[in-house]
């Protein structure tokens, strides 16, 4: 799999340049910490909906807010294991706090673009 090379255009400083390595992204959060992101396997999504529970996993709105924490792995190479219950997340969100979320945010997006642009590639062979 290649590099690709994502560059924010929200005013951040060049130095924000995120390099996805294969699966995997470091992202600096802005107030010290880096988080490591990790391209989630095809059951991670299904894993948090369970480990959500059914009330919660019934709320759509709170599925896609939580949904990223599904590609962080590291905060600080302190490895990050799957969440498996409600509480867990509610704990990681708080960990990370705003700063830490919209970091998180820009790695999926970066995730996201790379995505979209491997798609494209694959449509134009």
């Amino acid at each position: 799999m290649t590099d690709l090379n994502v560059v924010e255009t929200s005013g951040d400083a060049p130095s924000d340049e995120l390099v996805i390595n294969g699966d995997t992204l470091s992202v600096p959060v802005g107030d010290g910490r880096t988080i490591t992101l990790t391209y989630p396997g095809p059951l991670a999504q299904y894993d948090m909906v369970q480990a959500m529970g059914s009330e919660a996993a019934d709320n759509g709105r709170l599925v896609r807010m939580f949904l990223p924490l599904i590609y962080l792995s590291a905060i600080d190479d302190q490895r990050i294991s799957p969440c498996t219950s409600l509480r867990e997340m509610r704990g990681l969100i708080d960990r990370l706090g705003h700063k830490g979320l919209h970091a998180l945010q820009r790695g999926v997006n970066a995730f996201n673009e790379r995505d979209e642009k491997e798609a494209t590639e694959h449509a134009k062979k």
